[in-house]
């Protein structure tokens, strides 16, 4: 048999195997997430980045329930418990980085060389200036402790299922009286 059918067919194989292997992985996750919530009686769940508010650093995975009474933030096996009447509001709010970059063109140098000779070379390969634009979502968590405003906040990646958590609490608080902090 041809050396290069082997390669192919073992090629197939494992590419098969790791489709198989990936997808069984990722149905575990979220049997295991929905075991989970069960158990908590959540009627929310949504695992983001923590970004600040909680002792834990920065970028760890936490799993995010909204439980009956309170909302639960899991993190390392670490459970955080904020007590839902503590809550004052939950919000999406973004930043935005521009960043600036420069770059050269190899190929507009070559190009000017070829037609212009030297100058050609030197504005066809001048620096150009790139400008991109990073939105950063956050879902952010604000509650009252003892008279202080205190901030709980997540990357958020997932802006359908965070307005899910904003809706929520907006449903649940519509009669609430306002809050009051003396300063």
């Amino acid at each position: 048999m041809d050396p290069v059918i082997i390669v192919l067919l073992v090629f197939i194989f494992f590419c098969l195997f790791m489709a198989y292997y990936t997808s069984h992985l990722k149905s575990k996750a979220k049997k295991e997430l929905s075991n989970l919530k069960n158990e908590r009686q959540a009627s929310l769940v949504i695992t983001l980045s923590h970004f600040n508010g909680l002792p834990i650093a920065e970028n760890t995975m936490t799993q995010i329930f909204s439980c009956p009474n309170e909302y639960e933030f899991l993190a390392n096996n670490t459970s955080f418990k904020l007590d839902k009447n503590k809550v004052t509001d939950i919000s999406i709010t973004n930043d935005v980085e521009i960043q600036k970059s420069y770059s050269s063109s190899v190929g507009g140098a070559i190009g000017g060389a070829v037609l212009f000779g030297p100058l050609g070379a030197m504005i066809g390969g001048r620096a150009k200036e790139k400008t991109s634009r990073i939105i950063r979502n956050y879902l952010i968590f604000t509650y009252s402790d003892n008279n202080e405003i205190k901030y709980i906040a997540f990357n958020c990646s997932s802006i359908t299922i965070a307005n899910k958590f904003i809706k929520e609490f907006k449903q649940n608080n519509q009669n609430k009286i306002s809050t009051t902090i003396n300063l």
